[in-house]
This record gives structure tokens, C-alpha cells and sequence, in this order.
């Protein structure tokens, strides 16, 4: 039997199991359901992405998402306990992009330069450090607010008039709006937007924050039928 054989039921059997936990996520209130979109319009992954992990995991679990949003910092403590589980293995990593939805949010899109700034000031370590700090300060529903960007910034050791030039530069503008696009072009239709890739397998789009027991369920199926 060929490898792309073998892929393919693999991959069938990976999506029923995103779609029935999707649905039973939108039966019970909490997740959004994907629209019909073709994934195949994500931008490739490259050294530019954030990454948790090993670039050349053989599972890679793309997500777009918005700071402020109250899924999308579920989700967020959902992928930290993963990786933990999982990065050290080297075959998953999680890469972030943003999909701020300043309609319900009207600081996501601030707060996803604000974490580019960051990592561009102090390291990749600081973009993934700034976004947890900003969901503890804000959580379930609630909004943080630019005006208190101090108060972390400082704590994370950057010169606040380093990271203020960086923010009225608009320097990474363009990056936020990038991933907003290719969003929209790959099928979301709400936050956190997940495409799942595994291997040679066509790649799996899920919209909602699915849960740890729901996401390590994924990975397991996936590392049992990837190779």
C-alpha cells in the first residue's frame, strides 16, 4: 500500500472527528461551527510564524486568533497544556497568527502590533509571554486596555519609549492585516481559527476553541495515523 494511501483514510477519519466535536461544541453554546472555505489558501508556514515547538512537526496546528477573545483565551491555556504535553516530542507545534475582529474587540488589532513589537524588542519568547500577561490582566469576557500597556511592558524588562516608537511606527500593520486576510481566505468565520496539518493529508480547518480533552483526542488519532 502506498504512503498516500495510507493518508487518506487517515485523513477522514481525523476530519469526522473535528466535525462531531465541533458540532457537539455548537449544540452546546460554545463554538462556532467553520464555514465552507478552502484551507488551502493558508499562507505556508515559514521561520517568520510564531512557534511553539518544532518547525517540522510532523502535526502542525495553525491559529488565528484574538486576544480579547473570551474562546480565544480558553483556547489559549488549551494550547500552553498541550504543548507541554506534546513539544518536547518534536512531531506538534502551534503556531499563532492573529485574527483580531475589532467589530466585537476594537483593541485586538493594537494588542496583536503590541505583541509584535515585543518580540521584535526582547525576543520571540516576550510574544507569547505578552499575550498570556494581557489575558490573566483581562479574562473571560473582559477587554484590556492600551492604556495600561505600561504596566507590562515594564515588567518585561523593554524601554517603554522603544516599544511606544515601535507602536506609532505602525511597523507591523501590514503582518496583522496578512493574517487577517489569509483568515478570511482560508475559511474563518469566527475566533480562534484553526487549521490542523498533518503530514501529507489535506489540512483540517476547525473554527472554535475546542477543549484540552477534545484537541489531545485530535493529536493522539493524528500521531497513531500520521506517519
Amino acid at each position: 500500500m502506498s504512503r498516500d494511501t495510507y493518508l487518506v483514510p487517515a485523513a477522514i477519519i481525523v476530519a469526522g472527528l473535528l466535525l462531531s466535536l465541533a458540532i457537539y461544541s455548537v449544540r452546546t453554546g460554545t463554538v462556532p461551527l467553520a464555514t465552507p472555505g478552502d484551507p488551502s489558501h493558508m499562507r505556508p508556514v515559514s521561520p517568520e510564524d510564531h512557534i511553539v515547538g518544532n518547525p517540522k512537526a510532523s502535526i502542525v496546528i495553525v491559529e488565528y486568533s484574538d486576544i480579547d477573545c473570551t474562546f480565544c483565551k480558553d483556547f489559549q491555556g488549551t494550547m500552553t497544556q498541550l504543548m507541554a504535553d506534546y513539544a518536547a516530542t518534536g512531531k506538534v507545534a502551534w503556531v499563532y497568527r492573529h485574527f483580531p475582529v475589532v467589530d466585537l474587540h476594537p483593541y485586538a488589532a493594537e494588542h496583536a502590533e503590541a505583541a509584535e513589537c515585543l518580540a521584535s524588542l526582547g525576543g520571540e519568547p516576550l510574544f507569547f509571554r505578552f499575550i498570556d500577561l494581557l489575558q490573566q490582566a483581562a479574562p473571560a469576557g473582559t477587554q484590556f486596555m492600551p492604556s495600561n500597556y505600561p504596566d507590562i511592558v515594564g515588567g518585561l524588562g523593554i524601554s517603554l519609549d522603544a516599544f511606544n516608537e515601535c507602536m506609532e511606527s505602525n511597523r507591523f500593520l501590514e503582518r496583522v492585516a496578512n493574517d487577517y486576510d489569509n483568515a478570511l481566505d482560508s475559511g474563518a468565520s469566527g475566533t480562534p481559527f484553526i487549521v490542523i496539518l498533518a503530514g501529507d493529508a489535506p489540512p483540517v480547518p476547525v473554527s472554535g476553541a475546542l477543549p484540552y480533552d477534545s484537541m489531545k483526542q485530535v493529536i493522539e488519532e493524528l500521531l497513531r495515523t500520521t506517519p
